[in-house]
């Protein structure tokens, strides 16, 4: 299936499903691409096991923050 019928099956937005498709956070799926589209095919047991890997709203991970870190500390060094 696609992201669209993924998000429309989960009842998600597909900006949503969009953003954890990109991150890799759904099991299973590839990104094909077709002529200049890249189109996501997921597995149809995404939506049965849709609980088990859903990610946790809230906060970014504190992979993102230290991300967030290193770059304020790249653009200090380079001010200077």
């Amino acid at each position: 299936m696609t992201a669209g019928e993924l998000a429309r099956q989960i009842k998600k937005p597909y900006t949503t499903v969009a953003t954890w498709l990109r991150k890799g956070q759904v099991p299973g799926a590839v990104p094909q691409t077709i002529g200049d589209f890249r189109v996501w095919m997921v597995p149809e047991s995404a939506v049965e096991t849709f609980p088990e890997w859903q990610p946790k709203p809230g906060r970014p991970t504190k992979q993102a923050g230290a991300k967030k870190a290193a770059k304020k500390s790249t653009k200090k060094v380079a001010a200077k």
